[in-house]
């Protein structure tokens, strides 16, 4: 009898259970398919041509962030009328030409390279008249400096009524300088010109040659007839080999031009501490004609001072002279044409009572 109520219990106990899970187990979904969301959510009803009505609304538009911003540049307050830009001064008179370095703005030096000394052994060979023809031309390349013939400075001082033996003395440089403002005079000897030459090789008529030289360059002041300084180049035996026909002369030519290059740079140094001035060639009333034009650098609308001559001051114990003192200030001229290679006219702005003896200078200091 109580064996049964146990059994009893016990099946009174595995029904409870039983019936507890099938209640907990009828909220899972079926294996193999998952539980969709209702998409139609409710909104409006809408009709589509030959089909049914379905109902929906349009999904909602995903939230987006903004693009960022770039930190905008800060707008500088209005400047105020003393804030301004600062203006540009104004140019000068002068318009100067922009292919020159600054150092070498201004009127070009008149200068004349009398024939050169030669004092080497090769005295058929022509190396004088080489050198002058050679440093004639670097001193143009320049852009620094006019280069005169004197012949033709001779022949113009002839017709100007003065006499002289040679160009060299000074006397005949101050009238060159006073009556067809010429700066400086340039002359110099040539000496130690060596020559070597042999075959290229055994067998062989072709001929080496190298070559070295010694070049002294005297440059003095035409204002005063003075020597301003001596200047020695000496070119090294390399850099002037050369083969071939004429090979000895093109060697020498070579140490030439390295004699002249040593010299140049200091040369033009020197040149640059004489100072421009030309002077009047003729009065027509308020038109000044004047030696110095194109060639020398003038343009048209340069303004020009005008000076009295000045005078000569003389050194007491040496008599040399030590240059000129600045005459009166007379007035100015304005360059209103060019013409000829190396002439001007000029018109009066200021003054009066000008004469040939003037000295016409630049405003450029």
């Amino acid at each position: 009898m109580i064996s049964n109520r146990r059994t009893l219990f016990h099946i009174f106990i595995l029904m409870i259970g039983f019936l507890f899970s099938l209640n907990a187990c009828s909220h899972l979904p079926i294996i193999g398919k998952k539980k969709e969301p209702d998409k139609t959510a409710a909104g409006k009803t809408v009709s589509i041509e030959g089909m049914e009505q379905a109902k929906g609304v349009n999904p909602p538009k995903p939230e987006t962030q903004p693009p960022a911003q770039k930190p905008s540049t800060p707008t500088p307050p209005p400047k105020t009328e003393r804030e301004k830009e600062p203006r540009v001064a104004s140019v000068p008179t002068r318009p100067f030409s922009s292919s020159l370095p600054f150092f070498e703005m201004g009127y070009k030096k008149k200068i004349v390279v009398l024939d050169f000394e030669n004092k080497t052994t090769y005295k058929d060979e022509l190396i004088g008249e080489a050198v002058t023809k050679r440093l004639s031309d670097k001193l143009e390349a320049t852009q620094r400096a006019v280069i005169f013939d004197g012949i033709l400075i001779s022949e113009r001082l002839n017709k100007e009524g003065f006499t002289f033996k040679t160009l060299s003395d000074p006397p005949a440089m101050k009238q060159a300088h006073q009556f067809l403002g010429i700066q400086a005079f340039v002359s110099g000897t040539v000496t130690d010109v060596s020559l070597l030459s042999s075959k290229k090789s055994e067998g062989s008529e072709e001929e080496v040659s190298f070559a070295t030289s010694k070049v002294e360059i005297r440059l003095i002041d035409a204002s005063t007839g003075n020597l301003l300084k001596t200047f020695i180049g000496r070119s090294p035996i390399f850099g002037t080999r050369e083969t071939g026909e004429n090979s000895r002369s093109k060697a020498v030519s070579k140490a030439i031009d390295s004699s002249l290059d040593e010299i140049l740079e200091g040369f033009l140094r020197y040149l640059d501490l004489l100072e421009w001035s030309t002077s009047i060639a003729k009065i027509e009333g308020d038109n000044l004609y004047l030696n110095a034009g194109k060639l020398s650098g003038l343009r048209i609308g340069d303004t020009l001072e005008i000076y009295e001559p000045g005078r000569e001051i003389i050194h007491p114990t040496t008599n040399l002279s030590l240059g000129w003192t600045t005459g009166k200030f007379k007035g100015a001229v304005r360059i209103n044409d060019l013409f000829g290679v190396d002439a001007a006219l000029g018109k009066v702005v200021q003054g009066q009572g000008f004469t040939q003896h003037d000295v016409v200078k630049s405003t450029i200091k």
